[in-house]
Protein backbone atom coordinates (compact mmCIF):
# COMPACT_ATOMS: atom_id res chain seq x y z
CA UNK A 1 0.00 0.00 0.00
CA UNK A 2 1.18 3.45 -0.87
CA UNK A 3 0.96 6.31 1.86
CA UNK A 4 1.30 9.93 1.67
CA UNK A 5 1.74 12.57 3.48
CA UNK A 6 0.27 15.99 2.99
CA UNK A 7 2.02 19.41 4.61
CA UNK A 8 2.96 22.86 4.79
CA UNK A 9 6.19 23.55 4.19
CA UNK A 10 6.38 27.28 6.06
CA UNK A 11 8.69 29.91 3.75
CA UNK A 12 11.39 31.70 5.17
CA UNK A 13 12.49 35.29 5.28
CA UNK A 14 8.70 36.48 5.24
CA UNK A 15 7.48 34.00 2.42
CA UNK A 16 7.61 33.37 -1.19
CA UNK A 17 7.06 35.01 -4.13
CA UNK A 18 5.53 32.23 -7.19
CA UNK A 19 4.62 33.42 -10.04
CA UNK A 20 1.38 32.56 -12.00
CA UNK A 21 0.53 32.23 -15.54
CA UNK A 22 -2.79 33.49 -16.33
CA UNK A 23 -3.37 31.89 -19.78
CA UNK A 24 -3.01 28.28 -17.88
CA UNK A 25 -4.70 29.24 -14.61
CA UNK A 26 -3.57 27.64 -11.53
CA UNK A 27 0.00 26.79 -13.42
CA UNK A 28 3.61 28.26 -12.46
CA UNK A 29 6.00 29.75 -14.66
CA UNK A 30 9.90 29.78 -14.73
CA UNK A 31 10.49 33.00 -12.69
CA UNK A 32 13.45 34.11 -15.64
CA UNK A 33 10.45 33.78 -18.36
CA UNK A 34 8.11 35.79 -17.82
CA UNK A 35 6.48 39.32 -16.01
CA UNK A 36 3.52 38.15 -15.36
CA UNK A 37 2.02 38.69 -11.68
CA UNK A 38 3.25 36.82 -8.73
CA UNK A 39 1.46 35.83 -6.04
CA UNK A 40 2.83 35.90 -2.10
CA UNK A 41 2.49 32.60 0.16
CA UNK A 42 3.33 32.23 3.74
CA UNK A 43 3.67 28.03 3.52
CA UNK A 44 4.29 25.92 0.61
CA UNK A 45 2.76 22.92 0.11
CA UNK A 46 3.73 19.48 -0.16
CA UNK A 47 2.62 15.78 -0.81
CA UNK A 48 5.56 13.16 -0.30
CA UNK A 49 5.29 9.32 -0.74
CA UNK A 50 6.04 7.57 2.77
CA UNK A 51 7.90 4.31 2.49
CA UNK A 52 6.19 1.49 4.82
CA UNK A 53 4.53 -1.32 4.85
CA UNK A 54 2.18 -1.12 7.67
CA UNK A 55 0.27 1.86 8.58
CA UNK A 56 2.17 2.46 11.97
CA UNK A 57 5.23 2.24 10.30
CA UNK A 58 4.54 5.23 7.91
CA UNK A 59 3.05 7.58 11.01
CA UNK A 60 6.70 6.83 12.12
CA UNK A 61 8.07 7.82 8.82
CA UNK A 62 5.54 10.71 8.58
CA UNK A 63 6.70 11.80 12.11
CA UNK A 64 10.59 12.21 10.91
CA UNK A 65 9.32 13.87 7.51
CA UNK A 66 7.56 16.33 9.71
CA UNK A 67 10.53 17.23 12.02
CA UNK A 68 12.64 17.67 8.78
CA UNK A 69 10.54 19.76 7.15
CA UNK A 70 9.91 22.66 9.80
CA UNK A 71 6.09 21.39 9.31
CA UNK A 72 3.79 21.14 12.98
CA UNK A 73 0.98 19.43 11.60
CA UNK A 74 0.13 16.54 8.44
CA UNK A 75 -2.26 14.68 7.03
CA UNK A 76 -1.26 10.48 6.30
CA UNK A 77 -3.16 9.10 3.72
CA UNK A 78 -3.37 5.60 1.92
CA UNK A 79 -3.76 5.77 -1.69
CA UNK A 80 -3.29 2.92 -3.98
CA UNK A 81 -3.02 4.48 -6.98
CA UNK A 82 -0.11 6.05 -5.53
CA UNK A 83 -0.88 9.27 -6.89
CA UNK A 84 0.91 13.09 -6.23
CA UNK A 85 -2.58 14.48 -6.33
CA UNK A 86 -3.41 16.55 -3.19
CA UNK A 87 -6.26 14.63 -1.17
CA UNK A 88 -6.29 11.65 -3.27
CA UNK A 89 -7.03 8.42 -1.33
CA UNK A 90 -8.08 7.62 2.05
CA UNK A 91 -7.58 9.86 5.00
CA UNK A 92 -5.86 7.44 7.85
CA UNK A 93 -4.77 10.44 10.18
CA UNK A 94 -3.78 13.75 10.84
CA UNK A 95 -0.33 14.75 13.17
CA UNK A 96 0.31 17.69 15.32
CA UNK A 97 3.57 18.72 17.16
CA UNK A 98 2.61 18.11 20.71
CA UNK A 99 -0.87 16.62 20.17
CA UNK A 100 0.34 13.59 18.21
CA UNK A 101 -2.27 11.44 16.05
CA UNK A 102 -5.63 11.74 15.72
CA UNK A 103 -7.11 8.89 13.44
CA UNK A 104 -10.08 9.11 11.37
Amino acid sequence: MAYFLEYLVPAENDGAEVPVDDAIDGFTVPVGETAERVIHMDALPARSRILAGTLDEARAEAEQLLLHSKADAGELFEDSEDSLEAGAGRRVGSFREGSGWSGD
